[in-house]
C-alpha cells in the first residue's frame, strides 16, 4: 500500500504568532528577536519584501525598513500556539509526528478522503482558529513532502503524486537533500554535482569520495527513496530525562549536584544527536520517606550546551530540596525542545563570543567519549564522582603520629563593586554573591563607590546563599581610596550619614581636615596611614582586598568599553579616569599565589570579615527608625 505523507510547516512562525496575538501588527513588517539580542530571529513576509531575513543584524534590518517593528521573543506564547496548531492535525489523524515547534508530519495513508482535501481542511482550520498560515507538502515519503512544503511558501499546498518523485527532485539544487550543508554543497558543486539528479546518477563509489559512508543513503534520497516512518508522539513535544537512585540516602549537596551535571552531559549529547535544543530544565528529588518534590525553570532561549545548564542546577536543587532530610533519588528532565533555532546574539559578551568554540568543544568531547568510552575525557564533576570514598588504613608502625598540614585560611573578597558603582562594574549584587558561592567564600564584601543602593539586594542574595554579607562603601579622603565597612548597627547608621554628607557635585570625596563624622562601628582600609586616628582600633592599611568589577578575565574588553563610556573617551585612548590592571573575581589559588609572601594580608581580610557582624533585619527595626527620625538608637522606639 502506497504511503501518503503530509508535511505541515508554519510560515514565519514566531512573527505570525505575534501578528495573530496583536491585530495591530497584521499587515505590517515585523521581526522577532532583534529588540533584545541584536539579530533577527524571525521576520514576517511583509518584512521579507524589504530583504530582511534570518539571521540578519538589527541595524541592517532597520536600514532596509525604517518602519520595521521589532519584538522580543515570547517562547511561552509560541509553545502554546504550537500545541493549538497540532491539535488540528490530531483532529484528522492520530498518526502525527511533531518534529519541532512549527513543523511536523501527518500520515494519511489510511484516510478515506482525498489527501489534498484533508490537508486543505487542516490548513483552513488553523488559519480560521489561530490566524496563522501554514504551508503543506503531500508526497509518498517524508523527504518529498518536506521539500514540497518549503518550495512555494507562504500558504503553499504542493502535491507530488506517486511515481513523480524523481521528476520533482532531480531539477532541484543539491542543498535540498538532508545532510548537504554549506560545506558539503561547495564540494558537490566543485565536483559538478549541482543538481539532485546528478547526485542520483553518480555511482556510490564515486559519491563516497565526497561524503564518505553517507553516499549510499544520499543516493537513495536523491532518487526519492525514503523509508522513514511517521513516528507518533503522545505529547506535543519530546523531552529528555534520566534519574539516579543512590545506593544509600545522601545529604552531600556537592555529590548530588555533580550527579545532575553528569546527567546533563548525557542528555545534551542526545539532544545534539537529534539536532534539538532544550529550553526548560526540571530537577526532581525523592526524599528518604519516598515523597517527591520538583522545580522547573525555563531559559530565555533554548540551548544544546550542557555548560549553559550547569549554573541553573544548584538553585533548582536547593529549591526542590525544601526539607532538610536525606535524598534517595534525583532526576533531571530537559523539555520544550526546538529544532535548529538560530542563536540571536551578537558577539558582545564573553559567552556569546565563545559559543561556536564551546559548541565545537562539546561535540569533540562527545565524539571522543563515543569512540573511547566516557572516561576518555572527564570533567571536574566526573572526577569527583569517580573518586573512591576514603578508606580505613591500618595504623602506621611508627608510634609518632604525622603532623597535619594546616589548610590555608579561606579567601574573603572584600572589595567587590556592582553596577551601582555607576558605569564602573559589570556585576549585579546577585552575581557577586554567586561568584563567592562558586569559590566557597564564607563571606563577601560589596563596596560600591559612594552609595549603598544595592545593599539590600546584596544582603538578601548572600543570606539566601548562606554567605555572610559585608556591607560597605568606597570613598576618597585626600584622593586616597578608603573602604568602609559596617561592623554593627551604629556603624551602618554612621556610614549612611557619611555618604549623605559629601560635598555636592563631588560624590564620596572628602578632605581629611574637614572629615569630622562619627566613625564608631566602622572599619576602614586605606593605604593612607594618616587616617588611622579617625578609626581608632578599626583601621587597616595592609589587607588583601583587590578590586573586583567583572567575573572573569574574558570580560575585560567589555569593562574597557564601559570605562570609555564613563570617561567619554575612545576605546584605546588613554584617560586618567580609566582603571588599569585586572579587576576579575580571583579564585582562591590565585590569591594564595599573589600573597604567598604576605600571608598576613589574607589573615587580616578574614579578621575584618569576622568583626563585621551587622546584618539587615528586613522589615521595621530600631535602626530604620533611628535613620529616618534622627533619634539616637539608644532612644529609638517602635512607633
Amino acid at each position: 500500500m502506497a504511503k501518503t505523507i503530509v508535511h505541515l510547516d508554519a510560515d514565519a512562525f514566531f512573527a505570525s504568532v505575534e501578528q495573530a496575538a496583536d491585530p495591530r501588527l497584521r499587515g505590517r513588517p515585523i521581526a522577532v528577536g532583534g529588540e533584545r539580542r541584536g539579530i533577527i530571529a524571525s521576520a514576517s513576509y511583509e518584512a521579507r519584501k524589504y530583504g530582511i531575513h534570518t539571521p540578519m543584524p538589527t541595524a541592517q534590518a532597520r536600514k532596509l525598513c525604517p518602519k520595521l517593528v521589532l519584538l522580543p521573543g515570547d517562547f511561552e506564547k509560541y509553545e502554546q500556539f504550537s500545541r493549538w496548531m497540532f491539535s488540528y492535525a490530531y483532529d484528522v489523524t492520530p498518526h502525527v509526528e511533531i518534529r519541532s515547534i512549527d513543523e511536523g508530519y501527518l500520515d494519511l495513508s489510511s484516510s478515506r478522503q482525498a489527501p489534498r482535501n484533508v490537508a486543505e481542511t487542516v490548513r483552513r482550520a488553523i488559519f480560521q482558529g489561530l490566524r496563522i498560515s501554514i504551508s503543506e507538502g503531500i508526497g509518498s515519503n517524508k523527504l518529498v513532502s518536506q521539500i514540497a512544503s518549503k518550495l512555494q511558501k507562504p500558504r503553499a499546498l504542493v502535491q507530488v503524486d506517486p511515481g513523480e518523485e524523481k521528476g520533482f527532485l532531480h531539477p532541484l539544487p543539491n542543498h535540498w537533500l538532508p545532510g548537504i550543508g554549506p560545506c558539503t554543497a561547495v564540494r558537490m558543486n566543485a565536483a559538478g554535482l549541482t543538481r539532485i539528479g546528478q547526485i542520483a546518477a553518480t555511482p556510490v563509489d564515486c559519491l563516497a569520495l565526497l561524503v564518505g559512508s553517507r553516499a549510499a543513503v544520499l543516493r537513495e534520497l536523491a532518487n526519492g527513496i525514503d523509508d522513514r516512518p511517521v513516528e507518533q508522539q503522545a505529547a506535543p513535544a519530546k523531552s529528555y530525562g534520566c534519574q539516579h537512585t543512590f545506593e544509600e540516602d545522601i545529604i552531600d549537596e556537592m555529590v548530588i549536584e555533580a550527579t545532575l551535571r553528569r546527567m546533563t552531559d548525557r542528555l545534551m549529547a542526545s539532544a545534539r544527536d537529534d539536532h534539538r535544543m532544550a529550553r526548560t530544565i526540571t530537577v526532581k528529588v525523592r526524599f528518604n520517606d519516598m515523597t517527591e518534590q520538583q522545580r522547573s525553570e525555563s531559559l530565555a532561549e533554548p540551548t544544546d550546551l550542557e555548560t549553559d545548564v550547569y549554573g541553573r542546577l544548584r538553585p533548582l536543587l536547593r529549591a526542590a530540596w525544601d526539607r532538610r532530610i536525606s535524598l534517595r533519588m534525583v532526576s533531571l528532565k530537559l523539555s520544550n525542545l526546538y529544532a535548529a533555532y538560530p542563536r540571536a546574539e551578537l558577539p558582545l559578551n564573553g559567552p556569546t563570543r565563545t559559543y561556536d568554540a564551546r559548541h565545537r568543544l562539546a561535540s569533540v568531547v562527545q565524539e571522543l567519549r563515543q569512540a573511547y568510552g566516557t572516561s576518555a575525557v572527564m570533567r571536574g564533576h566526573d572526577l569527583q564522582l569517580n573518586s573512591p570514598p576514603p578508606r580505613e588504613h591500618a595504623p602506621a608502625p611508627c608510634p609518632k603520629p604525622p603532623v597535619p598540614t594546616p589548610s590555608p585560611p579561606p579567601f574573603i573578597p572584600l572589595r567587590a563593586h556592582s553596577y551601582y558603582s555607576f558605569l564602573d562594574s559589570l556585576l549585579s549584587p546577585e552575581e557577586i554573591v554567586a561568584l563567592a558561592a562558586r569559590y566557597e567564600c564564607p563571606a563577601v564584601g560589596m563596596t560600591d563607590t559612594g552609595n549603598l543602593h544595592g545593599a539590600i539586594r546584596f544582603a538578601k542574595a548572600a543570606q539566601a546563599a548562606g554567605i555572610r554579607p559585608l556591607i560597605g562603601a568606597e570613598i576618597e579622603i585626600d584622593r586616597a581610596p578608603v573602604l568602609l565597612y559596617a561592623e554593627d548597627r551604629a556603624g551602618y547608621a554612621n556610614l549612611c550619614r557619611i555618604l549623605s554628607g559629601h560635598p555636592p557635585g563631588h560624590p564620596a570625596r572628602f578632605v581629611k581636615r574637614k572629615f569630622d563624622f562619627n566613625t564608631a562601628g566602622l572599619i576602614a582600609i586605606s593605604p593612607n596611614a594618616a587616617l588611622s586616628r579617625h578609626f581608632p582600633g578599626a583601621f587597616y592599611d595592609a589587607v588583601a582586598a583587590p578590586s573586583i568589577r567583572y567575573a572573569a578575565s574574558g570580560d575585560q574588553n567589555d569593562f574597557e568599553i564601559l570605562q570609555s563610556i564613563r570617561t567619554l573617551s575612545l576605546l584605546n585612548q588613554p584617560h586618567p579616569g580609566k582603571r588599569s590592571g585586572i579587576h576579575a573575581f580571583p579564585n582562591p589559588r590565585t590569591m594564595r599565589e599573589r600573597y604567598r609572601d604576605q600571608p598576613g594580608r589574607i589573615t587580616r581580610a578574614r579578621e575584618i570579615a569576622e568583626r563585621c557582624e551587622f546584618a539587615f533585619e528586613f522589615g521595621f527595626n530600631e535602626l530604620t527608625f533611628a535613620i529616618l527620625t534622627g533619634v539616637p538608637i539608644a532612644q529609638g522606639a517602635h512607633p
